[in-house]
């Protein structure tokens, strides 16, 4: 790895970490073009480009949203017993995601990832217009584990944590005030990118167009200078969620996101 490869991985990290602290999303939406940018231009076969990007993408995901999780925590902006039950059913879903995964080319995934992200602009968006929510949290177990199956789909699917999908959920539909679901999204996020992350390396072990230092479908060589960047920043990131009106930067994310996801699709 070269100097200067190591620090784009890096400054990647930082992204991702900010991202998955200040929007509780779990950085995969910076991730995953990163990633897939990176090997496309590595000499990286064709064939396992997608698979690796997004198995990558989720291990550095575990520390980047697990670093969130903690300090949005420490602000009592996590409702453990929604992480419980999202989190059951985020791994069954995340392990049944990578499978389906496996078998998929990587252009249907990169589409499927493209309106994951469509999906995850509008929802901010809307949550611009209708601004705040202090309603009271109301937790169902069946309904938490069943969405934190479809939670967890998604995640595999896409190579993300989970949080486009959590976050809505939990405050449209479970009526979470805005920062705890974003709280309780990063900390299920951890529980799914795990399970997520698991079936990559299960699915792609022994695969022979694989680089060197992976297991399966995870890059671990490449992926530590991003865990690295991504855990201080992360910190940083849900510190000025906590403090700050974030309704303007939640716009230029909207439109970032919206950017990328349409040349993920097109590519």
């Amino acid at each position: 790895m070269s100097v200067v490869e190591l620090i784009i991985l890096l400054c990647g990290g930082c992204a991702a970490g900010f991202l998955a602290g200040f929007f509780g999303v779990g950085g995969g939406i910076i991730l995953v073009p990163l990633l897939l940018l990176f090997y496309q231009n590595s000499g990286v076969s064709s064939l396992v480009t997608t698979h690796l990007a997004f198995g990558t993408s989720l291990l550095i995901i575990v520390f980047a949203s697990g670093s969130s999780a903690l300090r949005y925590s420490r602000n009592g902006l996590v409702t453990w017993k929604a992480v419980l039950y999202l989190g059951v059913g985020s791994v069954l879903g995340g392990l049944g995601g990578a499978v389906l995964a496996g078998g998929m080319d990587g252009r249907t995934l990169r589409q499927i990832f493209a309106v994951i992200m469509l999906l995850s602009a509008i929802q901010l968006i809307g949550k611009i217009k209708k601004g705040k929510n202090d309603q009271t949290p109301e937790a169902f177990p069946p309904a938490l584990v069943l969405s934190g199956a479809g939670v967890g789909l998604v995640s595999s699917l896409a190579g993300v944590g989970g949080g486009v999908l959590a976050i809505p959920i939990l405050h449209s539909i479970f009526r979470f005030p805005f920062k705890k679901a974003l709280g309780t999204s990063s900390a299920t996020i951890v529980v799914t990118a795990l399970a997520g992350g698991l079936g990559y390396v299960i699915q792609g072990w022994g695969n022979p167009s694989l680089p060197p230092y992976t297991l399966g479908f995870v890059d671990c060589l490449h992926a530590a200078p991003m865990i690295v960047g991504s855990i201080p920043l992360a910190v940083v990131g849900a510190n000025v969620a906590h403090g700050t009106d974030p309704r303007r930067l939640t716009g230029i994310f909207a439109v970032l996101l919206v950017a990328v996801a349409l040349r993920l699709f097109f590519f």
